[in-house]
């Protein structure tokens, strides 16, 4: 019984000091409709589509309802921060995920447009401050890209 209890703590352990992507990708279950949206919307802003599913992970948990601070839904898009790109794409409802990941996809094409790399990317969509001169990726970033790399192999790429 003890060597048990003794394994249990070790693999818990081992996976919470990052042992590897494969507990994360275990536990980020995309729902069919996120696969489609993401797949969607992914092609039309040639966005992998695994990114997308990450960060929709990462940000709510794949709840459409999701709400923090001044941001909403699936991708946590601040409607104070875009509410013209939400004019200019017609999207009246941050609730509705399709709307919502749409946002965040243009978002995500400017800023990919503008810094290039993956990590810059996603850390100036976290809104962390200074990550235009960060060397290296934050833990935010880092995490999202291993569980897109990991969606990625989950999903035959």
């Amino acid at each position: 019984m003890r060597v048990k209890i003794l394994l249990i703590i070790a693999v818990v352990l081992f996976c919470q000091a990052g042992a590897g992507i494969r507990v994360q990708a275990e536990e980020c279950i995309v729902p069919d409709s996120i696969l489609e949206i993401s797949n969607e919307i992914g092609k039309e802003y040639n966005i992998c589509p695994e990114l997308l599913q990450s960060i929709a992970f990462q940000e709510s948990r794949f709840q459409a309802d999701a709400q923090n601070g001044g941001c909403t839904g699936l991708m946590q898009v601040n409607p104070a921060w875009h509410g013209d790109r939400m004019r200019e794409l017609s999207v009246t409802d941050l609730y509705d995920p399709e709307q919502n990941m749409e946002v965040a996809a243009d978002y995500l094409r400017e800023l990919f447009e503008r810094y290039e790399d993956v990590g810059t990317v996603l850390m100036v969509y976290h809104g962390e401050a200074g990550a235009v001169n960060k060397i290296e990726p934050s833990q935010y970033a880092d995490e999202i890209l291993e569980r897109s790399a990991a969606l990625e192999r989950l999903h035959g790429k």
